[in-house]
């Protein structure tokens, strides 16, 4: 007799035995675990990991300037670096642009290297870390609109990178840029994702 897939009876028949495993599988959780919701919670942390946001203004007199974003202590994995312009009210000139890691007192190290230009970009503009630091942030102006890619295939990109804060120091990811705008007055939201690693951390500033 041939079998109707698309019955009731034979989809139920098909699915509980699944249901059956999943429970099991639950049911032998360690005794610290308090479901499998919190399972797969932590592993969706793990695997995407923590998100910060902030907004940043840019307001420099023709001079080079430097603006703080995240603070971060002990060691951080830095998945994703980025950020979109959101304000463009005066930004005809906006050089010499990077990310970079800061110890309070002490010498940048780069981020991105110290090229990055956003001259007369509109809003919607995004901003990446991508590659090594030699590399100047990737600026996706939305004139026109633009295309991004992977350097090479199998490659995130928006690359990953490590920071560890400077010893007993106020360390900072921090945005650095030069104008001849007389002042330049923009903003960008700054976006991060990232993985503590053995009690570091990572806030917004």
């Amino acid at each position: 007799m041939a079998i109707n897939k698309s019955s009731d009876a034979y989809l139920i028949s098909t699915v509980e035995p699944k249901i059956d495993l999943i429970q099991t599988k639950t049911d032998n959780l360690p005794n610290n675990t308090s479901s499998s919701f919190t399972v797969l919670n932590d592993y969706g942390t793990r695997a995407v990991g923590e998100t910060e946001s902030k907004v940043i203004t840019l307001d420099a007199n023709n001079t080079t300037a430097s603006v703080n974003i995240f603070q971060i202590t002990g060691t951080v994995k830095i998945q994703r670096l980025y950020a979109e312009v959101t304000n463009t009210s005066t930004l005809t000139n906006c050089t010499a642009a990077s990310f970079d890691l800061f110890p309070t007192g002490g010498a940048a190290i780069q981020i991105s290297a110290a090229g990055g230009v956003l001259s007369g970009v509109p809003v919607g503009t995004y901003i990446f870390k991508e590659g090594l630091a030699a590399n100047n942030f990737v600026v996706n102006d939305a004139t026109l609109g633009a295309v991004a890619e992977q350097t090479y295939e199998g490659a995130d990109v928006l690359g990953g990178f490590i920071v560890t804060q400077k010893t007993a120091v106020d360390t900072f990811i921090r945005f650095t840029y030069t104008t001849t705008d007389a002042p330049i007055d923009a903003a960008l939201t700054v976006y991060i994702e990232f993985h503590p690693l053995d009690g570091g951390t990572l806030v917004a500033v």
